[in-house]
């Protein structure tokens, strides 16, 4: 039996492939609420496509959260974030509310709309940062790129939200195809612990060398003692200040 590729919301009651929506279980009760919230975002089709596969069923992302199908709305594609069974029930609610503050300064891939156990957002094409920096040859094009993440995780610095996974950034941030960067996956963050997106993204990136041999040239320069006192003067003071002078150090 060939697998279908697509299936309206109603359709995925009789097919197999509906289940991903109660992964890990296969709750026909939570499966028929489930399709009923998804129709109530919008949504007319799921598209099994992907580089994951969960049950023989490919989709565009696993975690230990959630999972993520490609949805189709009035003709446009969205990714859409499904809480798995087994995690928190208020996991997805405050992850969008998060998702909300940081597209409030223009961070994040867009929120459209959810509900208690989905997420309806903007789909983020790109490379992951180290494999794009590691493809790249234009020094300066990768200098604007990281003064664009600094720059967005400063303003989530500003309005008080943590990421918290900014020091495992090759995880949670892509670099578009026109060279935009995006910082994904908001499960993690909170606005009730002290930001630390700046320190985090700028010690990952250049305190702990993970950087690429062929971008020596673009931190040789720096004096990593100087990069680490600045830093620190960040963290007790976050300022627009304290940024300019971080930023200057890191000669971006």
């Amino acid at each position: 039996m060939i697998k279908p590729v697509m299936l309206k919301p109603d359709s995925l009651l009789t097919f197999e492939e509906g289940f991903i929506l109660t992964y890990p279980s296969k709750d026909l009760k939570i499966l028929k609420r489930r399709v009923e919230a998804i129709k109530s975002l919008g949504v007319d089709l799921i598209e099994f496509t992907g580089p994951k596969e969960v049950s023989n069923v490919d989709i565009l992302g696993k975690g230990t959260r959630n999972i993520v199908v490609k949805a189709w709305v009035s003709g446009y594609t969205y990714a859409l974030k499904i809480r798995r069974l087994d995690s928190s029930a208020s996991s997805i609610r405050v992850e969008a509310e998060n998702m909300k503050i940081a597209n409030s300064v223009r961070v994040g891939p867009k929120l459209i709309s959810y509900t208690d156990d989905m997420i309806l957002m903007e789909i983020v094409y790109g490379k992951p940062i180290l494999e794009w920096i590691n493809a790249q040859t234009d020094e300066n094009v990768v200098r604007r790129v990281l003064f664009k993440l600094i720059m967005d995780a400063y303003r989530l610095d500003m309005v008080g939200l943590d990421h918290g996974e900014l020091s495992r950034a090759s995880k949670h941030i892509l670099i578009k195809s026109d060279n935009e960067p995006v910082v994904l996956d908001f499960g993690s963050s909170s606005i009730n612990r002290r930001p630390s997106n700046v320190t985090s993204l700028v010690s990952y990136l250049f305190i702990r060398g993970v950087m690429p041999n062929t971008f020596q040239k673009l931190y040789e320069s720096t004096n990593r003692e100087e990069v680490l006192h600045r830093l620190k003067q960040y963290k007790q003071r976050p300022s627009k200040e304290a940024l300019n002078s971080l930023i200057d150090a890191l000669g971006l």
